[in-house]
């Protein structure tokens, strides 16, 4: 037993060492919550969220979903020394515009178009015919108010100096216009906004079409072009009453780079369920996308987006998937230790067990060719005092079974020595 000890004792330290040292690298265990910033509230992306977290919670992961100004406010709460949030639907073209440090796009997941209301009396052609007029911008943080100062300036106008910017949400917005309050209101939503169609059907108001969208699209990468057609809104009442072009920045999902990639993978498969279906303005399979980026792609989105998930993570829980890709990813060095360490213990047992016998042969050789060498009286009587010792301490010994024959010989040898070369 001792034997084995010192020689397997080592190898399992070894291994342990080995398994500490990886484990030390190994990408810690993913958190059972992270925090997501919907946006406004009553807003399509508000919606999004909450299917995100009803899918999450299902695989035992909570998503706390906090509703924001808009894309802006959410930005800053993601980043900055002390952030607050760790992934969120933000506009296209808003990080563009700010730039915000250590964020990453996973995906592009709806269009949000740019609905421009104003009075029908309005000789409105281009979107620098507004100069002058009292125009609902979007609220204070919201990526609808970076977007209009980003289209005015691209026509010569300041959002600030050239119109008379009201700060208000899409509802107070229109509830100002049809007061006579203001004359045009700004709004960027998936969902045409609440209230539009009746408006259009009261024959005071007209939905803006940007009839140059392709010089929006060349000056703004960002930004798509869609069509609602005649009757889009409501086909019943034939509104609008002609086709109109929008542009639509698309929404991406936007994460913290360190987020924990195992977070990344459930956020993608479940942009994957919300919207791989067909939206108002994308056929099926449009998203999710990795086009229109504000930021870099985060470095799993294209594996994950292209490929799906792995293996286990189609046939394992979440959890349960997590820990065996840590395992796999500890057992690649420590199989790297292991297997060579198992080829060496048998032969270091071996060397260990058999040395202990052969020792004993390396006595009795030297007391054998000492008794041969004649030598005197006293030292004879030295030397048989020491074959008898090595005899009693040949018989103490104990080794495995399967090298009890050898151990044998040794008594064996040890006898022949005392009967033979030494009689007394």
């Amino acid at each position: 037993m001792r034997e084995f000890i010192k020689v397997y004792f080592p190898i399992v330290a070894m291994v342990l060492a080995g398994f500490a040292i990886a484990w030390h690298f190994v990408d810690p265990a993913p958190p059972d919550s992270f925090v997501f910033a919907s946006g406004e509230p009553g807003s399509a992306k508000s919606e999004f969220a909450e299917r995100y977290r009803a899918l999450l919670a299902k695989e035992g992961v909570s998503l706390d979903v906090r509703q924001t100004k808009g894309a802006l406010d959410s930005m800053q709460r993601m980043g900055g020394e002390e952030p607050s949030v760790d992934a969120a639907f933000i506009q296209g073209g808003v990080g563009s515009e700010e730039g915000f440090p250590g964020l990453a796009t996973v995906a592009s997941v709806f269009y949000e178009p740019v609905w421009l209301v104003l009075r029908a009396d309005l000789a409105v052609a281009k979107l620098s015919d507004i100069s002058g007029l009292r125009v609902g911008v979007g609220p204070e943080g919201s990526g609808t108010q970076i977007l209009v100062r980003q289209m005015l300036r691209a026509n010569g106008l300041d959002a600030m100096r050239d119109i008379v910017p009201s700060i208000l949400g899409t509802d107070a917005a229109f509830a100002a216009l049809r007061d006579g309050q203001i004359d045009a209101a700004f709004s960027v939503s998936a969902n045409p906004p609440p209230g539009l169609a009746d408006m259009l059907a009261d024959g005071r108001f007209r939905l803006f079409s940007f009839r140059r969208h392709e010089a929006y699209r060349l000056q703004f990468p960002f930004l798509s072009s869609v069509v609602l057609p005649a009757g889009g809104l409501d086909l019943a009442r034939d509104l609008p009453r002609e086709e109109t072009i929008l542009l639509a920045p698309a929404t991406q999902l936007v994460v913290r780079e360190d987020l924990h990639p195992a977070l990344v993978g459930l956020l993608v498969r479940a942009a994957q369920q919300v919207h791989k279906t067909r939206q108002l303005f994308s056929p099926a399979g449009t998203f999710p996308t990795t086009r229109y980026n504000d930021f870099d792609l985060h470095e799993d989105s294209v594996r994950l987006l292209e490929r799906g998930p792995n293996f286990l993570t189609r046939i394992l829980p979440f959890w349960a998937a997590v820990l065996a890709e840590r395992m796999m990813v500890l057992l690649i060095p420590l199989l790297t230790l292991l297997i060579p360490l198992a080829r060496i213990a048998p032969p270091a047992y071996r060397w260990q067990v058999r040395g202990k016998i052969f020792n004993k042969y390396k006595e009795l050789r030297r007391i054998e060719r000492d008794l041969r060498a004649s030598p005197s009286a006293e030292a004879k009587a030295r030397l048989h005092a020491e074959l008898a010792a090595l005899q009693q301490a040949a018989e103490a010994l104990r080794v495995p079974v399967s090298y009890a024959d050898t151990l044998y010989n040794l008594r064996l040898h040890i006898r022949f020595v005392r009967e033979i070369i030494a009689p007394q």
